[in-house]
């Protein structure tokens, strides 16, 4: 038979009920996480809530010595009503569990009740999916590598919840979970979880450090939820005199349905969410907003216009524009970006393609708080003298540090001592089948080439270092994964074809393009908040940034194309110092794709 709340609550008041763990009962009822402190550390630790409402998310606070919840419950008494308790001495646990806090004086203490997922696992199970922890009566637990924004003592890292769930029902369960803010809400990460600092103490079995057993079966995906256990690791770092909290999985259970929370505490309302496996050999994925899914469609679809008739459409992986976005805007931590292709024999060597698109990757990256570095040829002066100004003139954010890579692959020992998560190579010349460099016309510019694809091979061996190729003719660094297409369908393409391949790769009409798109993607993942809330693990709050934070204004680009002409680089295809890109003409063609773009995004 089901017991009713109050039932509940009596019979732990009592001691006289066998069930321990609230996990799986009073299915459809708000259940909470207890966290108490002495009254002179409460304001530290609500604001500690209120900066991490992922693990904490604050449902009631009570007046200093007040062991009612009348918000949430009839009758209810803090020191009794849970089935088990912790008691902290200068954040160490006095034993193992108490069943309660009687003895205690009550007047200078105050109890927080903090979402609990508990709330949802009935919901999730009564839409049919299945949740093996509900046989074990508890979830696996694990600490992570996530920081939580400190306060006062309290400063900790997150503590997440798993539950492995079968792949074609992710989606529905993140879904489902979305607007339970109040109940820890949809996963904060899905996947491969190395990323958050957890690892496999047997093959299928997470090392978990609190509940069940972390088994992930075949056919499954870990998800993992931010956990109400961080508030009793945040209790350990404060080490207070004396504390409580609630003992793992045995929760305080209030009187009111979940769906009935929303009704009672501001929770965000978030719009329908969407999962990408942007990783498959990880595997990871991330979520975001079902329109801004579209938005990226998008934007893919307005830099993949061929206005050069060189056969783009062969060079397509479709889905894979989505992927670097999503990627960079989750992983991202430090950034080389490789640049310059050298066709001139008089100073800048390089052509203009590809110069201003890594400015634009640098500026969003910036605005991401990404370190990003700029790799170029030892001896490219002018575009070296070029970047460097870059910030002086309110094109980036940051004064991004250069690495020079020589003929005799001197700097890569930069790339090699694992500085970078990721490397982007754009409009950047890859060796083909014969180890020479050639133009889009089979020219050999080997002579003038440094050694930048032994940065991309070396990389390609390192499976903490993702690789992304941009690029708009098949001869670039990372068109290797397109290879054969090249061969078959580009002009000269048997000659020309790029044999570096990378983990992901943007085929675009202009190089330049590519640049401003992973802007433009990245400001619309950065404005969605189903992908802001994921992207900060549940942590702080959503703060979209301004657009030409990521993305140039018009007026802002022809003032970037102005100054690039100002200092010299020519058009790749027509050679001439000009406002213009690969033969076209920058006013008919490269202001309005940008215009498109922002057309996208600024909705």
């Amino acid at each position: 038979m089901l017991l009713s709340p109050a039932d509940g609550r009596k019979f732990y008041r009592d001691g006289s009920h066998p069930i321990k763990s609230t996990f799986g009962c009073f299915p459809g009822f708000l259940q909470t996480n207890v966290t108490i402190v002495p009254s002179d550390q409460a304001e530290n630790f609500r604001l500690f809530c209120l900066n991490n409402p992922g693990p904490c998310p604050l449902i009631f606070q009570s007046k200093p010595g007040q062991v009612s919840a009348p918000t949430l419950a009839e009758n209810s008494d803090i020191r009794t009503d849970l089935p088990a308790f912790q008691e902290f001495v200068d954040g160490v646990p006095l034993s193992e569990s108490v069943t309660e806090l009687l003895h205690h004086p009550w007047d200078n203490f105050v109890s927080f009740y903090l979402g609990c997922s508990f709330s949802f696992d009935s919901k999730l199970v009564s839409c049919g999916i299945e949740l093996d922890c509900a046989k074990k009566g508890n979830v696996p637990m694990f600490n992570t590598n996530i920081p939580c924004i400190p306060s006062g003592p309290f400063n900790c890292n997150m503590v997440v919840s798993m539950r492995p769930i079968p792949t074609d029902l992710v989606e529905k369960v993140v879904e489902l979970c979305v607007n339970m803010d109040f109940a820890h809400g949809a996963p904060i990460h899905i996947g491969y979880p190395e990323d958050i600092g957890i690892s496999y103490s047997k093959p299928g079995v997470l090392k978990s450090d609190f509940g069940g057993e972390g088994e992930v079966p075949p056919g499954t995906v870990p998800c993992f939820w931010a956990c109400g256990i961080t508030g009793n690791i945040a209790l350990r770092s404060a080490k207070l005199p004396l504390s409580f909290n609630h003992y793992p999985g045995h929760m305080f259970v209030s009187d009111v349905l979940s769906e009935d929370v929303p009704k009672m505490i501001q929770s965000a309302v978030y719009p329908k969410p969407k999962v990408i496996c942007s990783d498959t050999l990880k595997p990871r994925y991330v979520s975001l907003a079902e329109n801004v899914l579209s938005q990226l469609t998008d934007i893919e679809s307005v830099i993949t216009v061929d206005p050069g008739q060189r056969g783009l459409q062969h060079l397509l992986i479709p889905g894979e524009f989505t992927k670097v976005c999503l990627d960079l805007s989750t992983r991202a931590k430090t950034v080389g970006i490789l640049l310059g292709f050298p066709i001139f024999d008089t100073e800048p060597v390089e052509e203009n393609d590809g110069v201003a698109g890594a400015i634009y990757l640098a500026r969003a990256l910036n605005a991401l708080d990404v370190e990003v570095y700029f790799i170029v040829d030892e001896g490219a002066n002018r575009l070296t003298d070029c970047l460097s100004k870059c910030k002086s003139k309110g094109f980036v954010h940051q004064n991004n540090p250069f690495i020079q890579v020589g003929a005799n692959t001197e700097g890569l020992a930069d790339i090699s001592e694992g500085k970078f998560t990721h490397l982007i190579a754009i409009e950047r010349p890859s060796p083909a089948a014969d180890g020479k460099y050639y133009t889009m016309r089979a020219r050999d510019i080997s002579h003038s080439v440094g050694s930048m694809a032994e940065i991309f091979r070396q990389a390609e061996q390192d499976p903490n270092i993702t690789t992304i190729g941009i690029g708009d003719g098949g001869n670039e660094l990372g068109m290797g994964k397109v290879r054969e297409s090249v061969k078959s369908n580009i002009p000269n393409g048997q000659t020309i074809a790029a044999d570096v391949t990378s983990d992901y790769l943007i085929s675009c009409g202009v190089s330049n393009w590519g640049g401003q798109a992973v802007a433009a993607g990245l400001y619309a993942l950065q404005a969605c908040p189903v992908h802001s809330r994921y992207r900060r693990r549940a942590i702080g709050v959503h703060k979209p940034p301004p657009l030409d934070d990521l993305l140039l204004n018009p007026e802002r680009d022809l003032e970037l194309h102005q100054w690039l002409t100002e200092l010299g680089f020519r058009d790749g295809c027509s050679g001439k110092n000009e406002l213009s890109v690969d033969g076209l003409d920058y006013h008919e063609v490269h202001a309005k794709v940008l215009r498109d773009l922002i057309k996208v995004v600024d909705v």
